[in-house]
């Protein structure tokens, strides 16, 4: 089990035995959710890739995706991935 202290201005170093077991660099994305009184849960966000990466990875051949789709497509599921996680914390009440 790992501690750490809040500083002045809010600030939290994740220990560096969390850091190796969950795979956090400097940059990635954490999400803290309250859960309770005194309760929150944090969660390690996914790397965002950007649209090109995600055409390269799925380009076969000379056929590459139909971009304006693809970014209809993933602005939608970005949109509920957000309202869901909104959703979710609006439910939680906070301490």
């Amino acid at each position: 089990m790992s501690m750490a202290k809040v500083q002045a201005r809010g600030q939290v170093t994740v220990p560096q035995e969390v850091r190796d077991l969950c795979g956090i660099e400097p940059g990635t994305e954490l999400l803290f959710v309250p859960m309770g009184p005194h309760v929150f849960e944090c969660r390690v966000l996914p790397p965002q890739r950007s649209l090109m990466d995600l055409v390269e990875r799925f380009t076969v051949g000379d056929v590459a995706p139909d971009l304006e789709k693809l970014r209809e497509e993933m602005g939608e599921s970005i949109t509920r991935e957000r309202l869901a996680e909104a959703d979710h914390a609006d439910r939680v009440t906070p301490p």
